[in-house]
């Protein structure tokens, strides 16, 4: 009988941290709200062993979406199978991740350790790959409350990492936000408005031809229905490459002007004789001919510093852009799901989110949903409107 007393606390971290990674990163900004329990998890952990396991169940199930996006994003490839990919994408930065609480593990000074995690787990090398991130949990906690509801996010979790007590510290954590969500009502800015679309992946000049003429005409159309909106956002990467679709937008762009209007599009740019590219979001109309870079294209797929090619990267930049009257932020796809990109763009207090992204190879997984609900976390935990867009 204590054997099996004893093997179900050694697996009720593991099921435990994989019931968190499921409920928290579901598309719900205050299923959020479950992370603090991870933490717990983690700190009952009996060796550094198992706290591996807890921490590997926890991104595992939260990247649940990598398995079979990642898949079909390379399935093009004919050197592997797609399925190989997929796994790879999924398990391999999940468990790095892991391997951090692990190392940090201990059953001394618990509260310091749960600090150096997140430090670690937050900013580059390992920070590139720092998604489900449990201080994402401040916008769900204590929206509106800004820089001091992340240090006291931060606290939390530390102090949890010890607590005697933790029901009665999750009691009054709850307390807290309840008040907290109690007050805080969600922004928004109707003179910006997101243009959703279902393209695909692009397959060819031909199919680029349609997609850029239903870009034209959906923005057309767009802008005669809704004459007081200033700004229409277009999803990462629909625009195609902006080195010759630009021209094509020149009759938009006077129509637009004419009405005060603006539109973003997420489309690429070469560089360098076409071996390096711009990922970002261009502007045609009244506040026209601006790029705002992404500043974190993804790694692997986009961002390859061990070839010739691929996107260029800026991890330094703010992302901050005064724009079409207000103060705005870009997040682009993967910088969604990071912790450095976001507190590095509030340092300089945006008043608006602007989120892009081009999810054509995870239509069917949570991946989607989880970059809205990361992006939606950030904007109540500051106060400010979101505008995210994907392309399907």
């Amino acid at each position: 009988m204590e054997t099996i007393k004893g093997q179900a606390r050694l697996l009720a971290g593991p099921l435990v941290g994989a019931f968190v990674g499921v409920m928290a990163w579901n598309g719900v900004v205050l299923a959020l709200c479950a992370l603090p329990l991870f933490v717990l998890s983690w700190r009952w952990a009996p060796s550094r062993r198992w706290a591996f396991f807890t921490a590997a169940a926890y991104y595992l199930a939260a990247g649940r979406g990598l398995l079979l996006g990642a898949g079909v994003f390379f399935g093009a490839s004919d050197a592997l199978p797609a399925w190989v990919y997929g796994a790879a994408v999924w398990i391999v930065p999940n468990i790095l991740l892991a391997g951090v609480w692990a190392a940090l593990w201990g059953k001394s000074h618990r509260p310091l350790r749960l600090l150096a995690i997140l430090f670690v787990i937050s900013v580059p090398p390992i920070g590139v790959i720092g998604w489900a991130n449990p201080v994402t949990a401040a916008g769900a906690l204590f929206p509106g409350t800004g820089w001091f509801g992340l240090v006291l996010c931060i606290a939390t979790l530390a102090y949890l990492a010890h607590a005697r007590c933790p029901a009665i510290s999750l009691a009054g954590v709850a307390l807290v936000a309840v008040l907290c969500n109690a007050v805080y009502h969600d922004r928004s800015n109707p003179q910006w408005l997101a243009l959703e679309t279902n393209l695909g992946a692009s397959h060819g000049s031909d199919d680029d031809y349609d997609r850029l003429h239903a870009l034209l005409d959906m923005v057309d159309q767009s802008s005669s229905d809704h004459p007081n909106v200033k700004v229409f956002v277009l999803p990462e990467l629909v625009g195609g490459d902006w080195s010759m679709n630009a021209l094509w937008w020149e009759r938009t762009g006077s129509a637009l002007r004419a009405r005060g209007q603006t539109v973003l599009i997420g489309a690429l740019r070469p560089l360098d004789r076409n071996s390096h590219y711009l990922n970002a979001l261009f502007s045609v109309g009244a506040d026209g001919n601006r790029v705002f870079v992404d500043r974190v294209p993804v790694p692997y797929s986009m961002w390859k510093p061990w070839t010739s090619g691929g996107a260029d990267a800026f991890w330094l930049a703010s992302g901050v852009h005064d724009f079409a009257g207000t103060r705005i932020t870009t997040l682009i796809c993967y910088e969604q799901l990071l912790v450095w990109p976001v507190l590095r763009s509030f340092l300089e207090a945006p008043k608006i989110i602007v989120g892009a992204a081009n999810d054509w190879w995870a239509r069917d997984t949570s991946i989607s949903r989880i970059q809205r609900e990361a992006t939606k976390a950030w904007g109540r935990l500051f106060g400010v409107p979101v505008v995210w867009v994907r392309n399907e």
